[in-house]
């Protein structure tokens, strides 16, 4: 199974004061389509019914795939400025997991986004705009460099070369790794994604479950680092030992999405 993953990552590394560039994506908007699309198929039909009216009320994006860019999209436009921090987490180098208190309580992260656009959606099920944050979000989520270091932005510092040619780790964890295993198509990367996947019972976000998932993607970023050394380069033994990685958290990624929206719809 190839790894769509990680250009979808948005990523979502712990809010600080100090906010990451906007040129920051989660995987890249192949991932995020690969991840959509394969937490649409693995969706309940009625659940599909659902996600097929939001989509339609949006005259710009044709499918859920497409849908799931959304809030990467607006990052370009200033009134959409207080999102941005809702896209990652961070937390400290001396700690192994994240907690609750790395989650700011004026400006929020990607943990307080999640349970914020899933409470959206119970009271109102037909806010395509929460539908659209709370997909990002938890691909984001499942795209190990948005859950790191704020002194590091989330891998957009640490220089690297990745087959010869100049990139950092966040942007080879969301894009770089997946267009050189061949996630240049979304629906073809989530069709693959999808063929060694289980659907999982419908789930409710809470702020436990939501962490968990968090610390999950702590742990691979610290055993990222680990590794790292300032401008070394990398190539096919790095994809080699990271691309499962990729791909099971994006399946894992979208089984869950899948399972919170039949939670929601079913």
């Amino acid at each position: 199974m190839k790894s769509f993953l990680l250009g979808l990552v948005v990523v979502l590394t712990g809010l600080t004061t100090t906010l990451w560039p906007t040129t920051t994506k989660a995987y890249g908007g192949t991932g995020h389509a690969a991840f959509c699309e394969a937490a649409y198929q693995l969706a309940a039909p009625a659940t599909q019914k659902k996600i097929d009216a939001m989509v339609a009320q949006h005259p710009d994006y044709d499918s859920f795939g497409a849908l799931c860019s959304w809030a990467d999209h607006i990052k370009s436009d200033d009134k959409w400025d207080w999102a941005k921090p809702h896209h990652y987490v961070n937390f400290p180098h001396e700690r192994a997991k994240v907690t609750a208190e790395d989650c700011p309580v004026q400006g929020g992260c990607i943990l307080s986004a999640i349970q914020h656009h899933y409470d959206v959606l119970k009271h109102n099920s037909t806010d395509w705009m929460a539908l659209a944050f709370l997909a990002h979000f938890i691909g984001d989520l499942h795209q190990p460099l948005h859950v790191s270091f704020a002194d590091d932005l989330g891998g957009n510092r640490a220089s690297v070369k990745y087959f010869d040619q100049p990139t950092n780790l966040h942007r080879l964890w969301d894009t770089d790794m997946l267009v050189q295993r061949g996630g240049d198509s979304g629906v073809q990367q989530a069709e693959q994604l999808v063929r060694g996947a289980i659907s999982l019972s419908p789930l409710a976000v809470t702020p436990a479950q939501t962490l968990s998932w968090a610390n999950e993607s702590a742990a691979i970023t610290r055993r990222i680092y680990s590794q790292y050394r300032e401008n070394q380069e990398l190539g096919e033994d790095y994809t080699a030992q990271w691309g499962p990685v990729l791909e099971q958290r994006i399946q894992q990624g979208a089984q869950r999405l899948a399972a919170v929206l039949d939670g929601l719809y079913k």
